[in-house]
């Protein structure tokens, strides 16, 4: 074994001698698994192959795939994998595990030496294989020119495969491979490891913006060659949502994968995931103030809120309203009573229900907090679902010519136990402000009807309900105020509080004016202050 030899010798050897390999073992078929950071799981592997030989050993393959390929013959061993592998997903399913999906890498020789698509096919019917187990990994420089070759792919993806670019940003590959849509773009980083601390962090800003590029165009995106824990991080941090390497595991032979622990994804949670992962993440902070949104994704399960993801705004963001960290928001947000615990129930419960770009605002630590959110998706396995907010950070307030009339009026919403703001042309409610934890709220974008009703029902004591029906009937407000003096309305109702007991509160309807369009201000005044706005 390992007999010296020419290179010409060798090469020969191993282009005469890859049927009989096959045919023999030699060859095995490896995993390596692609992790999906937001869980840790194992999401997919790619297959990959080594070539123990009898007369020369371990051969490499970077070696042996090249000269297959310069030889026309890499199109063997590659429909060996395809066949080698949905036999072990069949054995998977049988066993009654669950299978992850695999990507296998196509190159030219594939189209061009055999029919590929009779290879999938056969092999996915004689195992019992759905396709969209088997993903297909191609380079742009497979793809570049070649008509003939986008035409075998499409009637692929048709069959229910996924599409995976291979190297983007590296070799061959260019902006112009985007022009096409991709499942998953792949991002091979090994070049960093023999760079300079600062030609690595240009690389990494170059690669983070096209990340976000990525995302933007809905592909999801996967990180290949992370080494260390550093990378890892650094990469998870930036949104990346599946991330393969050495740090995780070195390729192995199915059996032996399994005996690492890997816990793998659900095939039920693939699509949710991967609607996470295609939110993107951008950065962009200035010295003196923020310049961009601090963003972050959050998933909601019955015991609370947990982050998935942010952007370095968002920590920062935290940071600035109350030195706080990851962990100690989430505490905060998932206490069982307060005021923004108040304010976020209903904002949840809109959620649910696939809401988009609703807003809320709240005091905290004396700073007013302006938010927007949507829902991304729901786990169809565990009923949990994704959201992502987004804060706009304003500038220092010391340089805010405005920060002395800004913190003056949030001594007057401390007046209020609520506030709405009602669009009349639209029936909606725009912006809500909430400053108790004694009875929640309903969330900007409902129907101001509806929630009128809700409330009553919900709150306010049974023989004062019909009064309040006709003191809250929007329809008729302008009518009302036109014939007094003091251009506004109020009552006193006696609202149920979360103890069970009725308290008056004093309720205003307040006309103005938004920008030149008619808005109505309905707000619940704290009347135990011993005071009235109005």
């Amino acid at each position: 074994m390992g007999a010296t030899v020419s290179a010409e010798e060798l090469n020969k050897y191993i282009v005469d001698n890859i049927d009989r390999a096959i045919r023999d073992g030699d060859i095995k078929i490896f995993y390596q698994p692609i992790i999906r950071t937001m869980t840790g799981k194992v999401c997919a592997a790619e297959a990959l192959t080594r070539w123990i030989d009898p007369v020369h050993g371990f051969l490499s393959p970077g070696l042996f795939i090249k000269v297959l390929d310069d030889a026309g013959k890499l199109h063997v061993l590659d429909s060996h994998v395809i066949r080698g592998v949905c036999k072990d997903i069949r054995g998977k399913l049988d066993n009654g595990e669950e299978p992850f999906s695999v990507s296998i890498n196509l190159t030219k020789s594939d189209f061009l030496n055999c029919d590929i698509c009779k290879v999938f096919e056969e092999s996915e019917k004689e195992y019992r294989i759905p396709a969209e187990y088997l993903c297909l990994e191609v380079s742009e420089s497979t793809l570049k020119d070649n008509a003939e070759i986008e035409n075998v792919l499409i009637m692929l993806l048709e069959n229910g495969h996924e599409r995976w670019l291979d190297d983007f940003g590296h070799g061959y590959s260019s902006f112009t491979a985007l022009k096409r849509s991709y499942d998953v773009v792949k991002f091979d980083v090994r070049f960093l490891h023999g760079l300079g601390q600062n030609e690595v962090e240009r690389a990494r800003t170059i690669i983070a913006y096209s990340i976000n590029m990525v995302k933007k165009l809905h592909f999801s995106t996967l990180i290949e060659g992370i080494e260390t824990e550093e990378e890892y991080l650094f990469f998870k941090n930036l949104g990346c949502e599946m991330i393969q390497g050495y740090y995780f595991s070195r390729p192995m032979a199915l059996e032996d994968l399994e005996d690492q622990g890997f816990e793998i994804e659900s095939r039920e949670e693939r699509d949710y995931y991967n609607a996470i992962g295609q939110v993107t993440i951008e950065d962009s902070i200035g010295s003196d103030c923020f310049q961009e949104e601090a963003m972050a994704v959050f998933e909601y399960r019955e015991d609370g809120i947990s982050y998935l993801f942010q952007n370095e705004a968002n920590k920062l963001f935290l940071a600035m309203v109350g030195g706080l960290d990851t962990q100690a928001a989430e505490r905060i947000m998932n206490q069982k009573s307060g005021v923004l615990q108040e304010r976020i129930r209903p904002f949840i419960k809109d959620l649910r229900s696939g809401g988009t770009n609703l807003k809320f605002s709240y005091l905290f630590c004396g700073k007013m907090i302006n938010l927007k959110a949507s829902f991304v998706a729901e786990n169809p396995k565990t009923g949990a679902f994704a959201f992502a907010i987004w804060t706009t950070i304003m500038q220092d307030e010391s340089r805010d010519t405005g920060s002395i009339l800004l913190k003056s009026m949030q001594e007057v919403y401390t007046i209020f136990d609520r506030f709405d703001l009602i669009d009349y042309e639209e029936k909606t409610i725009k912006n809500t402000y909430i400053n108790t934890t004694d009875y929640g709220g309903v969330t900007e974008g409902a129907s101001i009807e509806k929630a009128i009703e809700t409330w009553c029902n919900e709150v306010i004591i049974p023989e004062q309900r019909e009064s309040f029906m006709e003191f809250m009937d929007i329809d008729g407000v302008k009518k009302k105020i036109s014939k007094l003096r003091s251009k506004h309305l109020a009552h006193l109702f006696k609202t149920q509080m979360e103890n069970g007991q009725y308290v008056e509160k004093e309720y205003i309807l307040l006309p103005v004016n938004m920008g030149g369009k008619e808005m109505l201000l309905a707000g619940i005044i704290n009347i135990d202050l011993g005071s009235s706005l109005l």
